[in-house]
């Protein structure tokens, strides 16, 4: 039972941060089919080459909102909501100021930009007419990713899926609007998937007019160093999509240029290996950040025997969907990439023998990432930004040097499998030999004294849950009144929450109780997994309402908070 709450609470981010982030791959790879049919080979190299440009956006959204968002989980779990608050208005102001520095700066010099994404003489006009609207979009994309993060840590996972259902559902209806009906071909391509991303900003937006939002929609002028502190925190996370921007243009240049038949086909082979990894790949990245944000609330709790099961659990979980996915790919590769609209006899043999090579990389890099996101939540911000640099950087130019030029597309898959593999082994040798437990254990613990109990809420759990406080108090020498009001708050408030906050008869219904020494003052926490219930609603009847406004006199401090999927309560005696 200790480490229930944070299973129970990792597992519903991560169904809902998987949905979230597969809102993106999905618009991704409408875009890439449709693109591919409707336009060819030709159309499908040109969205290739602009990948780099969204892995660019995701950059700066994701290591500013990624290393905000750890900082405002722990706020959170401290119960520090000014602080948190101030955090999100400033990575929100600094994302918007990079997102229109960036978009002004690209349109000034889009056909430099192009050409140095790898667009030849012959796709520089395609290339702009997909590019220019992608640029102006630019804060946009930015924005987006940061208020993503935010609003599932502030315990809106499903509002940030809905997002990105919203996402797909436009892009997929524009898209043929544009390109099948008006025939806008690549422009079309790219103001649907800009004009999408525009209706998830909005949808996400809703979220602060929700009265049990705890952060508030502001922008507040950012320092210096909280910049610094939001890179330092996300970078481990962030750069992964840099890397892979860069990779993909040299291994771009390095197709179109090589010794290979048919260029333009080996890049668009490469477009559809990696716009299939991004399904994989958005299912890990989900997982991550779903394991980040309940791990760095968790940290602010001091819960380290949560945050090590939350992280243990992720794992578990990503090896299982690797090894199902890399079959259903090995299995599928020909029919995929005719799926694409890529039939080209010869050539489609040594392409889905290529394809096959790389799904092997699938089952290995769910342990990766998440590993990635955990080291970067915990404060081991070197190891994840140098996994991630290994990763997704160092270890791909190093292989794609030696084995693209000799073995074209399938080498560029082999690329893959190494560089997973050799980072695989490095994980394990850094969580074993570098005493992780050991880290989480010290940093994340109580130094004044602390008790904790979970109960089931049935019959008999009232009993117990007394007879433990009575021994606390004895325990800890509390005075009367402070021994009084703990009793009292904590029986009042089971009996509340068990006449109104339970729904379903069939699920299990626990309740933490925390008591906090607090150099002389005692904070109780409580917590518990039923619906969402406010004690100080003052529902009930007349003894109810009678005893909760006595608590709420007498009590130096006390507020109610839903955060991840349950509530808190914190009250100071």
């Amino acid at each position: 039972m200790e480490t229930n709450y944070a299973k129970s609470a990792y597992r519903t981010f991560l169904f809902w941060g998987v949905c979230s982030s597969l809102g993106v791959t999905v618009s991704t790879l409408v875009d890439a089919t449709l693109v591919g049919n409707f336009i060819g080979s030709t159309g499908l190299a040109v969205a290739n080459i602009a990948t780099p440009v969204f892995l660019l956006y995701l950059l700066m959204g994701i290591t500013l909102g990624g290393g905000a968002g750890v900082l405002i989980g722990k706020k959170l779990g401290e119960a520090d909501l000014k602080g948190a608050n101030r955090v999100f208005g400033s990575v929100l102001s600094a994302g918007l100021i990079t997102g229109v520095l960036f978009a002004a700066a690209s349109l000034v010099f889009r056909s430099a930009l192009c050409s140095l994404l790898g667009a030849t003489p012959e796709l520089l006009p395609q290339a702009l007419q997909y590019l220019t609207v992608v640029f102006a979009f630019a804060p946009i994309y930015v924005v987006y990713n940061i208020l993503s993060i935010a609003v599932r840590t502030d315990g809106a996972p499903k509002l940030a899926a809905i997002s990105s259902a919203g996402v797909i559902v436009t892009n997929l209806s524009l898209d043929l609007l544009f390109m099948k009906v008006l025939n806008w071909g690549l422009v079309g391509a790219s103001a649907s998937l800009c004009i999408a991303e525009t209706v998830g900003t909005l949808i996400l937006l809703t979220h602060f007019w929700n009265k049990q939002a705890l952060l508030s929609f502001h922008f507040h002028i950012p320092t210096g160093n909280e910049i610094k502190e939001y890179v330092e925190n996300g970078f481990g996370v962030g750069s992964a999509f840099i890397f892979q921007a860069v990779v993909m243009l040299v291994f771009n240049t390095m197709l179109l240029k090589g010794n290979s038949e048919n260029g333009t086909f080996s890049v668009a082979v490469f477009g559809v290996i990696y716009t299939m990894s991004t399904i994989p790949g958005a299912m890990f990245d989900g997982a991550g950040a779903a394991a980040s944000t309940v791990i760095s609330i968790l940290g602010g709790e001091k819960d380290w025997k949560g945050m090590l099961a939350v992280y243990r659990d992720g794992l578990r979980i990503v090896a299982a969907a690797g090894m199902i996915m890399a079959l259903f790919f090995a299995a599928g590769a020909k029919n995929i990439l005719i799926f694409f609209g890529l039939n080209d006899g010869p050539a489609l043999e040594t392409a889905a023998t290529a394809f096959r090579i790389y799904a092997l990389s699938v089952a290995l890099a769910g342990v990766n990432v998440v590993t990635t996101s955990f080291w970067q939540t915990i404060g081991k911000t070197r190891y994840a930004s140098g996994l991630s640099v290994l990763r997704n950087f160092v270890l791909m130019l190093a292989a794609g040097f030696f084995l693209i030029d000799k073995k074209g597309i399938v080498g560029l898959a082999l690329v893959y499998v190494i560089s997973e593999g050799v980072c695989l082994l490095l994980v394990f040798a850094i969580q074993i030999f570098g005493k992780i437990k050991d880290y989480i254990k010290e940093k994340y613990s109580f130094t004044n004294r602390v008790f904790e109990e979970y109960y089931p809420i049935e019959e008999g759990s009232m009993e117990k849950m007394s007879q433990n406080l009575e021994g606390l108090c004895d325990e800890w020498e509390l005075d009367f009144k402070q021994s009084f009001f703990i009793h009292l708050i904590v029986e009042e408030l089971l009996l509340n929450i068990m006449k109104f906050g339970i729904g379903e008869t069939d699920k299990k219904y626990y309740v933490s109780v925390k008591v906090m020494d607090n150099n002389g003052e005692c904070i109780l926490r409580i917590r518990d997994n039923v619906n969402s219930y406010n004690p100080f609603d003052l529902r009930g009847d007349e003894v109810d309402r009678a005893v909760m406004e006595m608590i709420k006199k007498k009590a130096k401090y006390y507020e109610y908070q839903r955060k991840l999927v349950f509530n808190y309560l914190y009250v100071t005696i």
